[in-house]
């Protein structure tokens, strides 16, 4: 996650699509970059807890 945020530019406006499903994967034309945080499942909650602290360590927020 965290190589992904780093290349991603300032600029740019990031928007994280989460799916909360047992398996699969979301099917829609909206989506730019389709990236697993992790290859085994992961709670929603987990999910975003990473997708956070990766932009808190980009940005230097904590």
């Amino acid at each position: 996650m965290r190589k992904y945020v780093d290349a991603a530019g300032d600029d740019v406006n990031l928007v994280f699509v989460v799916g909360a499903m047992a398996h699969g994967k979301i099917e829609v034309d909206y989506i730019d970059d389709f990236i697993a945080i992790s290859s085994y499942p992961l709670s929603a909650a987990m999910c975003i807890a990473r997708i956070t602290e990766a932009l808190a360590d980009k940005w230097s927020i904590l």
